[in-house]
């Protein structure tokens, strides 16, 4: 397995131009509490069953990519899933391309109602 360092973390603007390329479902965004720039994208799940399900779908990816993101569930069916390099404190090309494998592999149970306020995750629906 290849090394990573520093050089390998992509600037902001960069990111951002990338996200909207290819993930538009995710968002950039720096974490206040850390000042890391991560990628992230939310949702509401149709249940409880539902947001576990994709969670374990988008966990099963991330195993295999040895990639792992963070993810949050609350309020039993709202799920966040936050991508960045832990080791580097940002974001990388790895990143990127877990967050499309994600939208191209997972096909989420969403909310009816979050899927109709948010018509551009249709080709993510189940």
């Amino acid at each position: 397995m290849e090394s990573i360092d520093r050089s390998f973390l992509l600037s902001t603007a960069h990111v951002q131009e990338r996200i909207l390329e290819s993930s538009p479902l995710w968002t950039a965004r720096t974490d206040n509490n850390n000042n890391v720039l991560t990628i992230a994208r939310s949702f509401i799940a149709r249940n409880f069953q539902a947001a576990l399900d994709c969670i374990n779908a988008m966990g099963a990816i991330a195993e295999e990519a040895n990639h792992h993101p963070d993810f949050h569930l609350t309020n039993y069916r709202h799920v966040e899933v936050v991508i960045y390099t832990h080791k580097l404190n940002g974001i990388t090309e790895n990143d990127l391309a877990l967050a499309r494998a994600i939208d191209e592999r997972v096909k989420i149970d969403y909310s009816a109602k979050w899927l109709g306020e948010h018509p551009e995750a249709s080709h993510t629906a189940k």
